[in-house]
């Protein structure tokens, strides 16, 4: 089993398309994570953002890894493909959207999801992608800074407003 040092030392990870028994936990993840950034930025109780990013989650991929479109992918270190992220995205013609990138939190601030977004870049830069895409709460100052740090420009703003 590979840990942070091996994965240091032997600077090696790979970004592979993920296969369907690590979309079961993925999806829960993703859900979870999703309802907590809904709770918050919504002002909602954790029920009802669970249940709302259910709903949603399971609507855009309802295929699982074989949803049309999505790119279901592991981040995995080295040769012992330990996973330590996972990153989901849209391809549409010459433009790619990111809808989650997510990074088990051992494995956080330390370059890894850096390399990961590298390596997609070259990928879809490759595949004759010219613009990616990609929303960030207003609240993740972490991923903000690495955005920015590789190139990514805010391009505008997503407002809501709750009815009651």
């Amino acid at each position: 089993m590979a840990d942070l040092a091996d994965f240091k030392e032997n600077n090696y990870m790979i970004l592979r398309q993920m296969v369907r028994e690590e979309f079961t936990i993925y999806r829960q993840i993703v859900i979870t994570e999703y309802a907590k950034d809904l709770a918050e930025s919504r002002k909602c109780s954790l029920e009802e953002a669970l249940v709302r990013a259910t709903k949603l989650i399971d609507s855009k991929l309802s295929n699982g890894t074989d949803t049309p479109s999505n790119r279901l992918n592991v981040m995995a270190a080295g040769e012992s493909d330990t996973v330590f992220g996972y990153l989901w995205l849209t391809v549409s013609e010459k433009t790619a959207w990111v809808y989650d990138i997510y990074i088990h939190p051992e494995w956080r601030g330390k370059g890894y999801g850096h390399a990961a977004l590298d390596e997609m870049n070259g990928k879809l830069f490759l595949e004759g992608i010219v613009e990616i895409g990609l929303r960030v709460a207003e609240n993740n100052g972490r991923a903000k800074k690495l955005y920015e740090k590789l190139g990514f420009e805010v391009s505008g703003f997503n407002l809501s407003k709750r009815l009651s």
